[in-house]
């Protein structure tokens, strides 16, 4: 009984650490294209650039500017997940390693999830 609470207590001492490190340098640096929307993100250490490839118009999201920054995990590939009240989106970044792609997800309420799988610039 007294293992069970201990690898319980460490469990949720794991959890609550990898919940509170979320930040935008758990993300590889550089660009990936979304082919569907023809856009550039581009990851840094202190934030996320969308630029529109065919309008130029650009959206910036920075800690000052999104709510709910936050690691998630999906399989073994961990990434990073927040919402914009701008935009009214939550966005989910998943690097996938093995082949060097990144994994974006956006949801709107009432809208379709939006998946697009992008590679890198």
């Amino acid at each position: 009984m007294k293992r069970l609470f201990l690898v319980l207590l460490f469990t949720v001492m794991g959890v609550c650490l990898f919940a509170q490190a979320a930040d935008f340098s758990s993300l590889p640096s550089g660009s990936w294209l979304d082919h569907n929307y023809n856009g550039t993100w581009t990851f840094s250490a202190t934030g996320i650039t969308l630029k529109c490839n065919m309008t130029g118009s650009s959206s910036t999201f920075t800690t000052g500017n999104i709510q709910g920054l936050r690691s998630v995990m999906n399989g073994r590939s961990a990434g990073i997940q927040f919402s914009s009240s701008a935009t009214g989106k939550t966005y989910t970044f998943i690097p996938i390693i093995a082949d060097g792609t990144m994994r974006l997800t956006i949801d709107r309420e009432g809208e379709p999830q939006y998946v697009v799988v992008m590679q890198k610039r």
